[in-house]
């Protein structure tokens, strides 16, 4: 009986581990708006990770609706559309690099330099909150020193 729920935990797990596959979508400069090529989905900001149903890929033969980058002023990349993924498994990196002719570059960097002084916000805060944490003496404190063992 043990061994019949532990054969049905493994192949329960089996098949349920590999049904997303993940395509990462970036830009060049990062922050630009990544929707469908058809324009009926909106992702969100680069870099996005986007989830397809491993399945679902397997039967278009990996075929997915291409991506369209709207940078804030207005500068526009696409993938081809369908966009063919080869990696089931793994997934595809794609980077959607903004073209150089076109005007409002200024707005586009001040924009992913905001995004990037906002990620390094959230780190420090981040990095403050676990340093409170490790350097709580509840937790750390000199009742568990190694060696030395007190209970008061």
């Amino acid at each position: 009986m043990r061994s019949r729920l532990l054969t049905s935990t493994v192949l329960a797990l089996t098949l349920l581990s590999g049904c997303t596959t993940y395509v990462q979508v970036s830009s060049d400069p990062e922050g630009a708006m990544i929707s469908s090529a058809e324009g009926s989905t909106t992702y969100g900001r680069a870099p996005i990770s986007i989830p397809f149903d491993k399945d679902a890929l397997e039967a278009s033969g990996g075929r997915i609706p291409g991506f369209i980058a709207t940078w804030p002023s207005g500068a526009r990349a696409q993938t081809e559309n369908p966009y063919t993924v080869m990696d089931f498994r793994y997934g595809a990196q794609i980077e959607l690099k903004r073209p150089a002719d076109v005007p409002g570059l200024d707005e586009d960097l001040k924009f992913a330099l905001g995004r990037a002084q906002e990620r390094a916000r959230a780190a420090e805060a981040e990095r403050d909150r676990m340093r409170l944490y490790m350097d709580n003496s509840w937790f750390w404190g000199p009742r568990f020193v190694p060696g030395f063992y007190y209970w008061p």
